[in-house]
């Protein structure tokens, strides 16, 4: 429990410090900027996710003795585990960033996706009768908690992946064949 901990903290920090940049570096500012922020948030998100969750499976594996089994279920469940932590600690992030720090994201969201229902083609008294309701799924809270069930999800997918790799202990130098 302690590696999850330590590593979903990393994961939920480097999040935290990602989303601060892309605020102070004004990709939160306007419609026109959100679609970058977006791709940013998404592959540098991945890329914290893939690094976080491979150390955390690489530090569980160390710590297995040699007489312990370990396969593709161990790493598996030391990647879930951080994930399920840094989900969480994350969803504690978003709140306070949706709710205070950046209040006016979820507005710029509502109007980013209603410019984009024009661009499609919908007449705008259309789009603008879609407002109401995206405003209610892009509250602080109701973000907050999408954020938190998509990252947790994520996070499985990663591990499902990233645990292939770690799967089997590496190979330990043969002492006999080191003395020759």
């Amino acid at each position: 429990m302690k590696l999850a901990l330590t590593y979903g903290s990393l994961m939920a920090f480097a999040g935290a410090v990602l989303t601060l940049l892309m605020f102070f570096a004004g990709l939160h500012d306007d419609t026109a900027k959100l679609k970058s922020a977006q791709w940013v948030g998404m592959v540098g998100g991945i890329a914290i996710g893939v690094a976080s969750l491979a150390l955390a499976m690489k530090e569980k594996r160390r710590t297995y003795t040699t007489e312990e089994d370990w396969g593709y279920g161990n790493a598996l469940g030391a990647g879930v585990l951080t994930g399920l932590v840094g989900a969480l600690l994350g969803a504690v992030f978003a709140y306070l960033y949706f709710a205070i720090i950046n209040p006016g994201l979820s507005d710029l969201m509502v109007q980013a996706q209603i410019d984009a229902m024009i661009e499609a083609g919908l007449p705008a008294a259309k789009a603008e009768e879609t407002e109401p309701m995206m405003r209610k799924w892009m509250s602080p809270p109701a973000m907050t908690v999408f954020q938190a069930i998509f990252g947790f999800i994520w996070s499985v997918g990663l591990s499902l992946l990233i645990a292939i790799f770690y799967r089997q202990r590496p190979e330990l130098p043969n002492p006999a064949s080191a003395a020759n």
